[in-house]
């Protein structure tokens, strides 16, 4: 009889664990329901210059959802989406950061929350923001204060787009402003790769190509392109050098601007820039993957898919909307950096 027990225990254990609710993560404004009922989509309540506050007692509370807040003071200039500021005015304290968003859904409840976070040394200031569906909330969302513990806060924001499937949003686009600028259509700012302008010393990355049994070298330079003297890869975006053949080969893969608008991939929230003019019809794709914590771009090539087409990923925080801009000056400095180590 025990055993019976215990196997009634455990069969109705997995069917709990089978039908717990979840909200999967999309992007730091979206998640999907596991029910089936439909996505929460909370872009279209982004107004970074606008953010949602309170006040409550001694303090305002600003709240940036999906984006970081702009004009912000002190720590809340750090990427906030959660800001907590002096009523009579001083700097703000960071309570969690756009990048920080995290989706998850209390097991007793189903109350569906975003989780915000903000490291500073060994110390972290947390926020949890309770989504409350309101079908009738159509208007500006509602932001509300709901306690407090120890460097952490705890705030609501009732909406229609709480509401599975409440709001929907048209696709998102980056409308390129130059040949490495593109604006993102939902508001979350520009995406601007100007800082890793270096034609002096553009990118590079090798790669084995598995079919020829042989190395080829990979230099991309978004924004300027490159030009290495007395080859064919003269103003071009990106060269494949094969260092292996006597004398050396240069391929130019592409024109220093992209052929068009990029694509944005709905799922994991990266753009890929496409290339074409290359020698002999070559292309290739640059899939932009936002890491805010990778300072140091990472440039990968993955070789030659197919014939004279080729696919690179490039890693940088500067792939993510408004974290990087245009600065003269910055490219003054790597020039004379790089001209004082190539004397003449």
């Amino acid at each position: 009889m025990w055993r019976l027990g215990v196997s009634v225990l455990l069969a109705w254990c997995l069917r709990s664990g089978q039908s717990q609710l979840q909200c999967e993560q999309v992007s730091r404004c979206s998640c999907l329901m596991s029910d089936g009922s439909g996505k929460i989509e909370l872009h279209p309540l982004v107004e970074p210059d606008n953010p949602y506050r309170i006040v409550h007692e001694n303090y305002t509370y600003l709240y940036s959802p999906c984006v970081a807040m702009r004009n912000a003071t002190g720590e809340c200039k750090d990427f906030a989406s959660v800001c907590q500021q002096f009523t009579q005015g001083g700097i703000g304290y960071n309570y969690g950061t756009a990048t920080s968003a995290g989706f998850q859904i209390n097991p007793q409840t189903n109350q569906i929350s975003i989780h915000y976070s903000y490291f500073e040394g060994n110390m972290s200031r947390d926020s949890y923001v309770d989504l409350i569906c309101d079908p009738g909330q159509r208007e500006r969302a509602l932001f509300g204060f709901e306690g407090s513990d120890p460097f952490q806060m705890h705030f609501k924001l009732t909406s229609v787009c709480a509401c599975p499937g409440g709001c929907l949003t048209p696709p998102v686009t980056c409308s390129m402003k130059d040949s490495c600028t593109c604006d993102m259509s939902d508001g979350t700012g520009e995406i601007n790769l100007h800082p890793l302008d270096n034609p002096w010393a553009p990118l590079r990355s090798s790669h084995l190509q598995p079919d020829l049994g042989r190395n080829f070298t990979y230099f991309y330079n978004p924004c300027s392109g490159l030009t290495f003297a007395n080859t064919r890869c003269t103003n071009v975006s990106n060269c494949q050098v094969d260092t292996e053949a006597v004398p050396v080969i240069f391929y130019p893969l592409g024109h220093v601007a992209p052929e068009s608008d990029p694509l944005f991939n709905q799922d994991d929230g990266s753009i890929t820039l496409s290339y074409i003019g290359g020698d002999d019809g070559r292309h290739f794709d640059v899939k932009l993957i936002c890491d805010p914590d990778q300072d140091v771009p990472e440039f990968t090539a993955l070789g030659e898919p197919s014939r004279h087409y080729y696919y690179m990923t490039l890693k940088t925080r500067c792939a993510c909307p408004g974290m990087c801009k245009n600065d003269p000056q910055a490219r003054k400095a790597r020039y004379l950096k790089w001209k004082a180590s190539h004397p003449d």
